[in-house]
């Protein structure tokens, strides 16, 4: 059976159309042909959209230095913020950080490079600390507010606490020296008697404002020593009774305090006992310690 087209053609209605299936299958088996050849070339092609989505995510994550594929600089700088803070290269950016600072100080405002060249070895050298010092400084006693004055003259000591005013009655006896080129002199020749018994303290000295013993040799110095009397336990006892003693100390003297021909420290207290010979610096005088009922047998 034959029919015309819309053109006017006369066509084969039967005949063609199990022509045209046949083309067409043969069309549609070329092209899956070639399509599996396509994907067996690049087989990323068959993820399509997917594929290309995850990597576009991948690529904001690598930017971001978390993603899996992060590039090299990302891991670099990972590393270096971990070195960071790390304990030997925080030490070491430390001494980077000082030397940095050393430099740039090097050249001042105004000055020549030869001036900053010679101050650099000054700068260099470091100084010892001074260790702190807690011991006593007597700044106290030596000030005219706090400390112990007498007459308007600054004392050189203050009596302790355990000062006391002595029941026995001590005594020194002055002898002069005698001189090997003077034969004249007697030996032991007795000047005077001092009696020191009426108060807790006696002090030496050129300063007659001031002393109690007045001392005129030109080798003593204006306070020279003191004789405290303190009351303290004796050791010696085994009821460890309070006694009342005699005590010698030098207050800082230019020649020195003597006791038996025995130079005495300074600022420090040397008991005392009977038959003990005190001389002061270069002075001839001879101060012997005795008591008002001794004998030659307690010496």
């Amino acid at each position: 059976m034959s029919s015309k087209n819309r053109w006017g053609e006369r066509n084969n209605s039967s005949g063609n159309s199990a022509d045209d299936q046949a083309l067409q299958a043969l069309i549609a088996s070329a092209e899956k042909r070639q399509e599996e050849k396509r994907m067996a070339q690049n087989p990323r092609k068959r993820w399509g959209d997917r594929r290309d989505h995850n990597s576009h995510h991948n690529r904001r994550q690598d930017q971001d230095g978390h993603g899996p594929n992060r590039n090299i600089k990302s891991r670099q700088a990972q590393d270096d913020r971990n070195d960071y803070y790390r304990p030997q290269a925080k030490r070491q950016r430390n001494r980077f950080e000082k030397e940095e600072e050393k430099n740039d100080t090097k050249y001042g405002w105004g000055k020549n490079d030869e001036t900053n060249g010679d101050n650099t070895g000054e700068e260099e050298t470091t100084k010892e600390v001074e260790k702190p010092n807690f011991a006593l400084s007597g700044a106290l006693a030596n000030d005219d507010k706090t400390g112990n004055v007498y007459n308007g003259i600054l004392l050189k000591f203050s009596e302790p606490p355990e000062a006391r005013t002595p029941n026995t009655k001590w005594r020194l006896y002055v002898f002069r020296k005698q001189n090997p080129n003077d034969k004249k002199s007697s030996d032991g020749e007795l000047i005077e008697t001092l009696h020191i018994s009426k108060q807790s303290a006696y002090l030496f000295g050129r300063e007659t404002k001031v002393a109690d013993i007045a001392v005129h040799h030109p080798s003593l110095s204006k306070q020279h020593c003191v004789i405290q009397y303190r009351a303290l336990p004796d050791k010696n006892d085994r009821e460890q009774r309070v006694r009342c003693k005699p005590y010698l100390m030098d207050l800082g003297s230019t020649n020195g305090t003597f006791i038996n021909g025995v130079r005495m420290d300074d600022a420090r207290y040397y008991e005392l006992r009977k038959g003990d010979v005190i001389t002061l610096g270069s002075s001839t005088r001879e101060y012997v310690l005795l008591t008002e009922n001794t004998t030659a047998a307690d010496l």
